[in-house]
């Protein structure tokens, strides 16, 4: 998410007599000569050789220069991507001016890319003990909260950002990606409509109302809106993943391909676009090809659970199911709350006759997901192989219950009834060859906001 930086000046609140808090950069640093003319210079390297020479003077600068300096300087290492020595540096900003309010929100910033997320959250909470008003650090706490999952505190803070500045962009798309994250799909394309008429060309506000869109189903819609931010952002590489993944729902697959591939071209890191072709070259067949892409996802983000599974989906469909069962458990040991590599998992261990612990991995998901309608069904078929018809039963009875046009199901429960004398339905195994399962059986888990989500058998 885009942060907001107050730029190079003091932006310290005024309190008291202290009325020379409310000079900033623009105003007249007790030297003003060529020194600190680079030290408020946008070139970082310009920034640190000013600042560390203005500091070199000690205390011939006042200490309200010497705040600023150091806010500077550390201002200067965050670009440069130097974050403990930015850290460093608003830290002594903060002890020569204790109300120093954007060293703190700066503070957090750089605390937050460090992925401390619990110092950030503090150091925005002390900005805003000393401004209550400060919509900026509203905002990136509000991106801080974001983070860990408080949906709730998130909201919360981009309420109140916009609250003080009801023309901030970025709180709208902010609190739209947390809306979005709730599954709270029309409050969150509100908020981007809202980014987007403040902001036409915020090419980040087009793409989040595009995978808005795209969670609905709404895939032309959601193209729209990536062509949108490509527009306002050609080598912005999120809306040509997130174009890529709509194309693929839509069947589309090889213009989904060369979506995935413009989108590595911008950013040959970019571990989801792997995945996302991955999972076009799957439903193309290509079993083979999607490995390979799965496995350079994983390559550049090992705690990836979702493409282990998706790999794992693959070497189960190439029938190397020893290769699947160790990528299920990778995801599983990543994500202890996958329901769907349980359930993956499961059907391994069904289709090798080990009932016992495909029950144990389909409990586990249903655990997790309560409405996981799949896992119900595959775990009566499991207690059906195992003999415990009246388990099974239960199981496809409450698969309906939650689908009642789940045929699988109810083709399921009619087998298991007529094997017990309770219908003249000819005796059928319940359906569990790997070949047999029906597109979804192994099902597709809901996107989680700003990032896209992958297509119908494999997920992003």
């Amino acid at each position: 998410m885009k942060l907001d930086w107050s730029g190079r000046n003091l932006g310290l609140k005024a309190t008291g007599a202290a009325a020379f808090l409310m000079v900033s950069m623009a105003g007249a640093p007790a030297f003003a000569d060529e020194a600190w003319d680079m030290c408020t210079s946008p070139d970082p390297d310009i920034g640190i050789a000013g600042c560390t020479q203005v500091l070199a003077r000690g205390t011939k600068e006042t200490q309200r220069d010497r705040a600023i300096a150091f806010r500077n300087r550390g201002l200067a290492y965050k670009d440069k991507g130097d974050y403990d020595a930015a850290i460093t540096d608003y830290g002594e900003s903060i002890a020569l001016y204790p109300d120093y309010v954007s060293a703190y929100n700066d503070l957090g910033i750089a605390y937050r890319a460090k992925n401390d997320i619990q110092r950030a959250i503090a150091a925005y909470s002390n900005a805003l003990k000393i401004d209550p008003d400060y919509a900026y650090a509203y905002n990136n706490r509000g991106n801080a909260y974001r983070d860990i999952g408080d949906a709730a505190s998130s909201i919360a803070d981009y309420t109140n950002a916009i609250r003080i500045d009801p023309e901030y962009v970025y709180a709208y798309n902010g609190r739209g990606n947390a809306y979005q994250d709730q599954g709270q799909y029309e409050l969150a394309i509100a908020d981007y409509t809202k980014a987007i008429e403040l902001d036409s060309n915020y090419a980040a506000a087009y793409n989040g109302r595009g995978n808005a869109y795209r969670d609905i189903g709404e895939n032309d819609l959601a193209i729209a809106d990536y062509e949108a931010s490509i527009r306002a952002d050609p080598n912005y590489v999120f809306p040509y993943n997130g174009r890529g993944n709509a194309y693929k729902d839509k069947g589309e697959l090889d213009l989904a391909i060369a979506d995935y591939n413009r989108a590595l071209e911008i950013d040959p890191d970019y571990a989801y676009a792997y995945n996302g072709r991955a999972n076009a070259y799957a439903e193309k067949g290509d079993y083979e090809q999607a490995i390979a892409d799965y496995t350079a996802s994983i390559r550049r983000d090992r705690g990836y659970a979702v493409a282990y599974r998706n790999r794992g989906l693959a070497y189960d469909d190439l029938g190397k199911t020893d290769l699947a069962l160790k990528d299920f458990d990778t995801a599983i040991k990543l994500d202890p709350n996958y329901a769907y590599a349980y359930n993956d998992r499961g059907i391994i261990y069904d289709s090798q006759g080990e009932y016992a612990k495909a029950i144990q991995d389909y409990t586990a998901a249903i655990q997790i997901d309560p409405n996981y309608v799949f896992a119900f069904n595959n775990r009566g078929v499991a207690y059906q192989n195992q003999g415990d018809r009246d388990r099974a039963v239960s199981d496809y009875q409450m698969a309906l219950k939650l689908d009642p046009s789940y045929t699988r199901a109810k083709d399921n429960l009619d087998s298991v009834l007529a094997e017990m004398g309770g219908s003249k339905a000819a005796v059928a195994s319940p359906d569990t060859d790997r070949s047999q399962v029906p597109p979804g059986v192994r099902d597709v888990q809901a996107p989680s906001g700003g990032l896209n989500a992958g297509g119908d058998l494999f997920q992003q």
